[in-house]
Parts: structure tokens; sequence; C-alpha cells
């Protein structure tokens, strides 16, 4: 199997409980190999208002082949109107590293 793209993708939620379901189902589907959560304050504007918010930053490591389906999924179950979804192109890592992530985003007969 050749090795996959890696990427990361950016998003931010209102709380825990939301990005952790997120978070789950992304790894449940095998469209992320590692899921983490970061509290952090946003300042941005919206609706021309100055907003700041606590919000959790998930930091999903994929494969560029997933982001259309992460992207899909990530819209389909966040409480926002626009979520923040970027994706960041990896351009290198670790070999063990690499073969890991492509390992957990590739289905497996039997496995989960």
């Amino acid at each position: 199997m050749p090795a996959c793209q890696p990427a990361i993708v950016l998003t931010t939620c209102t709380s825990q409980t939301e990005a952790e379901r997120i978070g789950s189902l992304l790894l449940q589907q095998r469209l992320a190999a590692c899921v983490q959560y970061e509290a952090i304050q946003s300042q941005y504007l919206w609706q021309g208002e100055l907003c700041c918010d606590s919000e959790i930053r998930l930091t999903i490591k994929t494969a560029e082949r997933h982001y259309p389906a992460v992207e899909r999924l990530i819209l389909e179950q966040h409480s926002y109107d626009c979520p923040q979804i970027l994706l960041l192109p990896v351009s290198g890592g670790s070999e063990g590293y690499l073969k890991w992530l492509n390992d957990n985003l590739t289905p497996q007969p039997g496995k989960l």
C-alpha cells in the first residue's frame, strides 16, 4: 500500500463535548488517526461584531485524500453556522510516524 500524503485539519468547537463527539466519529470512521483537543481563547469578527469566546481546537491528523469526507462530517455535526475548517498539508515526517498514520487510516478487514 502506498504511503498517504499526510495532512492536518484544524477546526474549533464551542465545547469539549462537541469536540470529542466529532473527534470520535472521525476516528471510528478511520478518517483520522489521531485527534488532539486544546482549550483556546478566540477573538474574531462575526457579522460586523468583535467577539471573544472560549473554544476547543481540534488538530486532526489525517491524509489529504480524506479531506472531503472530514469536511463533510464536521459540517454535518458542527453547531456553528460557519465553522473553521482548514487543511494544512504536511511536507514530511518521521518514517515510523507516517507508517502509523497510514496504517490507521486504511481500513483493515475485521477491525473497527
